[in-house]
This record gives C-alpha cells, sequence and structure tokens, in this order.
C-alpha cells in the first residue's frame, strides 16, 4: 500500500486550514497530514480542529517560513510519496489516487489548479461552493483523462517520490518565508534526470499565497521585495530567463498536451 505524507506549513489562517484539511479527509485515502504550526496563534492542536486522527503537529514558536517548516514535515514523514501543500488549496474527488498513478511514469507530478504561474493555470467552469468545485472538477477530470506536460520545474501540490529527497536534498532554506523553493528543487531534481510533469486531468483550487498576504498586511513583509530577492536567487543558480524554462527541453511543440 503506498502512504502518501502530506505536508501542510500553517502560519495562522484557522478556518481555511480547517477547509483544506476537511477537503483531504473527505477526498483521500491511505494519507497521513504533518501540519507544521509556524508560531501560530493561538497554537494548531489537532484535537480541537477535528481531526485528531488524521494529523499530527509540529510546533514552531516562531514563522521559520516554508521551506524550513516543509523540511521538518518531510524528515517526519513516513510515507512513500510527500505532497508539498499549501493550507489555501482545497482538493478534489480522486485527486490523489489520480496523481499517485502518475508516478508510475514520472518521479514529481503537480495538478492544475486556478491561481498560480505557469503552464498549471487554468480557467474552468466556475463555482460558488465546494459541491460545486467537486462537480466541476470531477467533469475537468474526465474530459482532460490521460492528458500531461512534461516539465521542467512546478510550483503547487507536488507530488515527490521521497527517494528523490535522500538523493539531492531537501528545500532551499534560504528562499525566506517562501517564493522559489519549489522551482529550485525541480531544476536540481531535473539535473538528476528525474521526471516531472503537470496532470491535466486533475484539478485544485487554490488561494494563491494567502499566508504571505496575511503576513504582509501584519507588516511582517513586503511582498514584492521578497519575490525579487528570491528572484534573484533562483537567477544566480538557473539563469537570468528560468521562468522561460519551464517546457521540457526536448518538446517539439511547447503549446500541445500528451496524452498517455
Amino acid at each position: 500500500m503506498i502512504v502518501v505524507s502530506i505536508i501542510i506549513p500553517c502560519y495562522n489562517q484557522h478556518e481555511m486550514t480547517h477547509e483544506c484539511i476537511q477537503a483531504i479527509v473527505d477526498h483521500t485515502e491511505n494519507y497521513e497530514i504533518i501540519m507544521i504550526d509556524n508560531g501560530s496563534s493561538p497554537p494548531f492542536q489537532s484535537q480541537f480542529m477535528g481531526f485528531d486522527n488524521e494529523l499530527r503537529v509540529i510546533r514552531n514558536e516562531s514563522n521559520e517560513g516554508f521551506s524550513i517548516a516543509a523540511n521538518q514535515g518531510i524528515t517526519d514523514a513516513r510515507g512513500d510519496i510527500v505532497v508539498l501543500y499549501n493550507n489555501d488549496i482545497i482538493c478534489t474527488p480522486g485527486w490523489a489516487e489520480k496523481l499517485v498513478g502518475w508516478l508510475d511514469e514520472f518521479d514529481i507530478m503537480a495538478p492544475m489548479t486556478n491561481l498560480v504561474g505557469g503552464f498549471q493555470q487554468i480557467t474552468i467552469k466556475p463555482y460558488q461552493s465546494r459541491d460545486e468545485l467537486d462537480e466541476v472538477a470531477k467533469d475537468f477530470s474526465k474530459e482532460n483523462e490521460g492528458l500531461y506536460w512534461e516539465v521542467n520545474f512546478a510550483v503547487a501540490s507536488m507530488f515527490i517520490k521521497k527517494k528523490i529527497f535522500d538523493d539531492i536534498g531537501y528545500l532551499d532554506e534560504s528562499l525566506w518565508p517562501c517564493c522559489g523553493e519549489d522551482i529550485d528543487f525541480c531544476f536540481r531534481a531535473r539535473k538528476a534526470g528525474y521526471r516531472i510533469g503537470i496532470a491535466h486531468d486533475v484539478y485544485v483550487h487554490h488561494g494563491m499565497s494567502q499566508t504571505f498576504k496575511s503576513m504582509q498586511n501584519a507588516g511582517f513583509v513586503n511582498y514584492d521585495e521578497v519575490v525579487e530577492q528570491n528572484n534573484k536567487h533562483l537567477a544566480r543558480k538557473w539563469g537570468d530567463d528560468f521562468w522561460c524554462k519551464q517546457p521540457f527541453e526536448y518538446w517539439k511543440n511547447d503549446v500541445s498536451l500528451s496524452r498517455r
């Protein structure tokens, strides 16, 4: 049995996080959730959230950022597959089963979503509730069965074979509080010969940087400055045009989809 370890760094945003975890519980089998509480007030406690059996919490007394928190979760993970997750994502029926299935061919796989950079972003039929999201996502999955992009990097809700971390190391902890650690990891994985894909037949909802925005609103960080700083860091490692390198280099047509 393949076990999926879903790693969720969190900083406050209790109601949103509860909704995120409830969707995982409703739509996922053979999983564990590891929440890394980055100094939230009040602290997250699984039994008081109603997820005593599904959730393991690691507590940091201060906000260590996404990479450090995620690395703590990866270290503690018991599963064969690690999922780098955000607490502003709402998963949909069959999401994990499909993404795990794609790992027969790929080493890292990510879903389509509404708000994200690059090929993963897509606009689908509108929805106003979780029930509507589930139905629209199921229709989307059927319509796009077997379609995928092969890419050099993905950026949201990645399913990663755990052995890759043992091979190339964990996330870059210098990218604080977040932004770019997923891109950097994928480039390192591609350099080591691992295959990365985006499943065009899986859709999840993404609120896009809700924790980051709350930190900016509280005066803790400046979003534009962090993005600029981290982009410079990635450019030094992977070239000034790293954002343009998402298509896999051997593609003949980078605007077409492949079907397995």
